[in-house]
């Protein structure tokens, strides 16, 4: 893992291989090791670039004496950026998803294509006044009143079972448990994004790039509404179910989901 500093954080990221340059965005949680089946896919034809964002993985926490930036993971993005030159392709899953959404407005014509699966933007649910915000805001408050508290297992059992299942998390092995609970407190700072953005759906129109967004069949009413409102919106996007998947499809079905990102990878390479 190679390293560098962005706003006084030490980030952490992979870079491996040679080609045209892919940057994969994780999800809240994980690291870039939720993208490692694809990175070995890629990295004999292509570049990748994967960040481990603020407190996740090999990357430093967010200092806990200064407010939450609502763009700090957006900037390690385009930071990581900054380390190739020309086009660039942006793969991201729930909040790495956000986040290259958010990244593919300032990086502009240099964004080659656009691969978003479920991407967290719950911000525009609020901002379009649709009735799924209102499962967010429940979720928002189940995970930041725990950690409030100080009761990060708590706030981690809340935004884990909304995600996989409350039987998979009550069978998820003790250190996985363990392990979400440490970076739960990160995640209730992203929450902050949900609830102060203010990025409009119609902002987003100007993002041209081709995009591919993916949904699974089986996932939550918040995300495939984002997913439907960002489809009808960018001028250039298609729009892909995976079949059987729920929100967590690069860890539940790995090989579908790699299947369809490479497929556009390759056709706007």
């Amino acid at each position: 893992m190679k390293q560098l500093t962005v706003n006084g954080v030490e980030i952490a990221y992979l870079d491996e291989g040679k080609g045209p340059v892919v940057i994969l965005g994780h999800c809240s949680s994980a690291s870039h090791k939720e993208w490692l089946p694809l990175i070995e896919t890629l990295k004999a034809d292509w570049r990748v670039l994967a960040p481990d964002f603020i407190g996740y993985g090999q990357s430093a926490p967010w200092p806990a004496t200064e407010p939450f930036s609502i763009d700090a993971d957006l900037q390690v993005l385009l930071a990581v950026a900054k380390k190739a030159k020309g086009p660039l392709h942006l793969v991201g899953h729930s909040y790495g998803a956000a986040l290259a959404l958010e990244a593919s407005g300032t990086l502009g014509s240099r964004v080659k294509s656009l691969t978003l699966v479920e991407p967290v933007s719950f911000h525009l649910l609020r901002l379009e006044n649709r009735p799924e915000w209102a499962e967010v805001e429940g979720l928002g408050r189940a995970v930041l009143g725990a950690v409030a508290k100080g009761d990060d297992r708590e706030a981690a059992k809340a935004f884990m079972t909304y995600w996989l299942g409350r039987t998979r998390w009550w069978l998820s092995p003790e250190r996985f448990k363990t392990a979400i609970a440490a970076t739960i407190p990160k995640v209730a700072l992203e929450f902050a994004i949900a609830i102060d953005a203010e990025t409009r759906l119609q902002d987003y129109a100007g993002i041209t790039a081709p995009t591919l967004l993916i949904a699974g069949s089986k996932t939550r009413a918040p995300t495939r509404a984002v997913v439907d409102l960002l489809a009808a919106t960018l001028p250039n996007a298609k729009l892909a179910i995976l079949p059987g998947a729920g929100h967590m499809s690069p860890f539940t079905h790995p090989a579908e989901l790699n299947r369809l990102i490479l497929d556009h990878l390759v056709l706007e390479r």
